[in-house]
This record gives structure tokens, C-alpha cells and sequence, in this order.
């Protein structure tokens, strides 16, 4: 929950309780990759992924241009926002950077997890994106999106700011709706992604704090 004026916010990064959502994003990560690393994966996981799969190829249509603010344009486009409506440019930049590290991040837990992606354990699933190869555990698009998300949320006015974690719970559907993850990898690339932002706007903090003092 942020404050309601994002300008004269003295908690962490605007949000009132940065602790509680850094640890209930630990837990998401650690309950979901205790799942990813399940062999074999576990039957509900595999009947989830099918069902959010089995939908109209028109609505995985419709959701396709908002999977793309999972990738490395989403920080920009967040960016751009944040500067448009405060001139900001050290969380601009802030969130640029933190949406780069995020995706190689994302990148280098899939190396250490080494989870496979949804049609090595369900045949019969439509891909619509790509080939289904490649590793799995985290979604990247999913981290990302939720990185900008969490960086954007404070700049906006209170009745708006439902609208960017919508965005990045969309971008996690999207990914299994096009065949390419399982849940848990969704859920933890949220996870990730949330802790990357709330360690990001911290810094942004006490950069702002040193720069005033300068």
C-alpha cells in the first residue's frame, strides 16, 4: 500500500509496508520453486496449465500486445510514464536499469533451476509463441512486468494505481495462455521481480537523500 501523496513520501520507496511485501515475496519464491523443482511435476500444476491454455485463440490474441510489457520495452515504456508525469529522472532511470536486471536475472535462475518448459510434460499444449523450448523456471516477461509494475505504482494517483499490477498479472497469463510456462514459473518471476523493485526504489531513496545533502 502506498501513500497517498507519492511526492512526500517518506517510507520505503513510497510503499508503507516495504517489509511485508518483501517477505511475502520471499515466500512466493520459495514455495514456488520448491513446485518448479518437483519431478515430476505435480498433477495440479500440469491440469492448471491446461486449462488456462485451452482458451480461444482470440483472447490469446487480445492478451498478446500486453505480454509485450514483459519484455525489456516495458521498463522503457514505465519510464517514459514516470518522467511524463514527474520530470523524474532518477526513477526513470532507475527503472530502466532494474527492468535489465531483472530479465538477466530471470535469465540466470533458469540456468540454476533448470526447469523445462510446459510442452516437454504436456505433449498437447497449444504454443503460440515460439517453439516451447528453453528453460522455464523463472518467467522473465512475468518479472519484468512486475519490476515496472511495483516502480510505477507510487508516481500514480491513488484511483489508478490498481492498473500496473493488473498489467503484470496479465503478462503471467498471457505466458501460459501462449504455451510457454507453467504457474510456478509465473509466480516466480512475480516474486522476483517484486523484490527487485521494492530493493530498487530503496536505492532510489537514499540516492535522492544523498544528492539533497550534496
Amino acid at each position: 500500500m502506498t501513500t497517498d501523496d507519492p511526492s512526500s513520501a517518506t517510507t520505503w520507496g513510497g510503499f508503507q509496508h516495504p517489509g511485508g511485501m518483501a517477505t511475502a515475496s520471499v515466500l512466493a519464491l520459495a514455495v514456488s520453486y520448491l513446485v518448479a523443482v518437483q519431478r515430476p511435476v505435480p498433477m495440479w500444476e500440469l491440469e492448471l496449465t491446461e486449462a488456462i491454455n485451452d482458451v480461444p485463440d482470440a483472447v490469446a490474441s487480445m492478451l498478446y500486445p500486453v505480454m509485450q510489457l514483459g519484455t525489456l520495452g516495458g521498463p522503457v515504456i514505465a519510464a517514459g510514464l514516470v518522467y511524463a508525469i514527474r520530470r523524474d529522472w532518477l526513477l526513470s532511470g532507475a527503472i530502466v536499469v532494474a527492468g535489465v536486471f531483472t530479465w538477466f536475472g530471470a535469465k540466470g535462475l533458469k540456468r540454476i533451476v533448470d526447469r523445462d518448459r510446459p510442452p516437454a510434460f504436456l505433449p498437447e499444449i497449444v504454443i503460440r509463441e515460439g517453439d516451447g523450448n528453453g528453460l522455464g523456471f523463472i518467467s522473465g516477461h512475468s518479472a519484468v512486468a512486475a519490476v515496472s509494475a511495483v516502480m510505477v505504482m507510487g508516481v500514480l494517483p491513488v484511483r489508478w494505481r490498481w492498473v500496473p499490477p493488473l498489467l503484470a498479472v496479465l503478462v503471467g497469463v498471457a505466458r501460459v495462455v501462449h504455451g510457454v510456462h507453467l504457474p510456478a514459473d509465473i509466480i516466480g518471476g512475480w516474486a522476483f521481480g517484486t523484490l527487485i523493485g521494492i530493493g530498487a526504489l530503496g536505492l532510489v531513496d537514499v540516492a535522492r537523500t544523498r544528492l539533497a545533502t550534496t
